[in-house]
């Protein structure tokens, strides 16, 4: 019973400790726990992104085979306006090129998406952790450390 009770504190412990030192430390026990249980990540490839997509966070995008994406009204971001409550959510729109990125020893495979135009804003998304396949695109509106993701369906 007292190892048993041991075993607890020492997970809880390492569960803890991470928001104890602050949310820059915690995309680390974050990012493990989703693998565990969200599955993994599978691969794609640029025919498995071409079409278009619609956002679950509001938004769409339609990917091109030529290496050019439409993005209409997509949420990317959230920021914190000085005097307001609550943050404002930023979108962004408009002619972008994209292209897919491999995945190395830190980062998953992502396609990366590149304003044509100034005033649009650079994003990336990745396959969202599945047990059955790649279907989704997976993107965080916010930071890794503070994620909240939105899922791009065809």
């Amino acid at each position: 019973m007292a190892t048993r009770s041991r075993a607890t504190k020492v997970a809880a412990a390492m569960l803890i400790l991470p928001l104890l030192l602050g949310c820059g430390c915690c995309e680390g026990p974050a990012v493990v726990l989703d693998s565990i249980l969200g599955g993994d990540r599978d691969t794609f490839t640029d025919q498995d992104v071409i079409g278009d997509w619609s956002s679950d966070c509001g938004g769409s995008v339609s990917i091109r085979g030529d290496g050019t994406a439409t993005v209409k009204d997509l949420p990317i971001r959230e920021e914190h306006v000085k005097g307001a409550v609550d943050d404002v959510e930023v979108k962004t729109g408009g002619e972008f090129t994209w292209k897919i990125f491999a995945a190395t020893a830190d980062t998953d495979q992502e396609v990366r998406f590149q304003p044509k135009e100034r005033g649009g804003e650079e994003f990336s998304a990745h396959a969202e952790r599945t047990w059955g396949g790649f279907e989704h695109l997976e993107y965080y509106k916010n930071t890794p450390s503070d994620p909240v993701y939105c899922v791009l369906s065809r």
